[in-house]
């Protein structure tokens, strides 16, 4: 997994806040419902492979396409390794306080663990 380039983080944390109140609904019925512990939020500009879409893209140059999974759908696609369950699990934070969003950009794929008020991929 590689770094996302700066424009590709910036238009991500400019397009963010419009999606904060659909991943927090989102988040709350994952946990609520005991589908998974561990929710992950995958946004991409090309419509992925994985979880449920929550949203759509519009304009495929300049808006993203979210999509709900958990950590356990990520282990049974191999995205991340099953022998690296536990240290995904350490770095995960509390789901009540946090998103994990998986932000996927051509071949680059990062973790980010936002505080749920706070901006994905800065120093917050």
């Amino acid at each position: 997994m590689g770094i996302h380039s700066e424009e590709t983080i910036r238009d991500f944390q400019n397009s963010y806040n419009r999606f904060r109140t659909m991943l927090a609904e989102a988040q709350e019925v994952v946990l609520d419902s005991e589908v998974s512990e561990f929710p992950v939020f995958v946004f991409s500009k090309v419509r992925p492979e994985i979880g449920v879409k929550l949203y759509d893209s519009i304009d495929h140059e300049r808006d993203w396409y979210v999509h709900a999974t958990s950590l356990e759908e990520l282990v049974a696609k191999n995205i991340v390794d099953s022998t690296r369950i536990d240290e995904f699990k350490e770095v995960y934070k509390d789901p009540r306080s946090y998103f994990c969003i998986l932000l996927l950009d051509g071949s680059t794929a990062q973790f980010a663990f936002p505080p749920i008020n706070g901006i994905p991929f800065s120093d917050n």
